[in-house]
């Protein structure tokens, strides 16, 4: 494990070749936390916060087990010279769960969402609906075509139970997952989407 000079290093002269690696979105997502960090100047739990993002983010590049940035992980430090050094991985240890939680449940909903009242179907049980601080509940887009619902989604969030722990599976569709060597919400419209319910029944079901 790298130190964290070593990791922003590392990612900076690794910059274009870990963004050529992401999707659109995620590589705007990668471009916003290192603008971010940049900005935070020495403001710690900000920068607490943005470390565990960037971590997460950089897990999920899909980078190769042999790749300098991918082996460098999970700490980190500046990411310009002005930036003070901070002991990033001190700053994660000592996250409590609650805090990783509530950075987990900021990612889920700067995802992609709609409104209740912008899609059709609102009101089908089987849609992931997740509630702001403010008390707004979004949906996210993914479970849309045109705005109606998609009827594999609801399949499979019934299946996952999505009801229940709608958290959970919101996480389950926008993270990495290994038996899909993929996220499941980019494989919709895919020529692998009917995988999607294999890799549901295989959580499921268990080995």
């Amino acid at each position: 494990m790298a130190s964290d000079p070593e990791l922003i290093s590392l990612l900076l002269d690794h910059l274009e070749d870990v963004r050529g690696r992401l999707s659109a979105p995620r590589r705007a997502r990668l471009d916003g936390l290192i603008k971010d960090l940049q900005d935070a100047g020495g403001d710690t739990a900000a920068i607490g916060e943005l470390a565990v993002e960037l971590r997460i983010e950089l897990q999920l590049a899909g980078l190769p087990e042999d790749h300098p940035v991918r082996r460098a992980l999970p700490t980190g430090s500046r990411l310009n010279p002005a930036f003070p050094v901070v002991d990033w991985g001190d700053v994660i240890a000592r996250l409590q769960p609650e805090d990783l939680r509530r950075v987990i449940h900021r990612k889920l909903l700067a995802a992609p969402a709609y409104r209740l009242d912008e899609v059709e179907g609102h009101d089908d049980p089987d849609l992931i609906r997740l509630e702001r601080a403010d008390g707004v509940v979004q949906v996210p887009a993914f479970q849309f075509r045109e705005r109606r619902p998609r009827a594999l989604v609801l399949r499979i969030n019934r299946l996952l139970e999505a009801d229940e722990d709608p958290w959970g599976v919101a996480g389950w569709w926008l993270g990495p997952n290994a038996w899909l060597g993929s996220v499941p919400a980019e494989l919709l419209d895919q020529p692998r989407e009917p995988d999607l319910m294999l890799a549901a029944r295989a959580l499921v079901e268990g080995p």
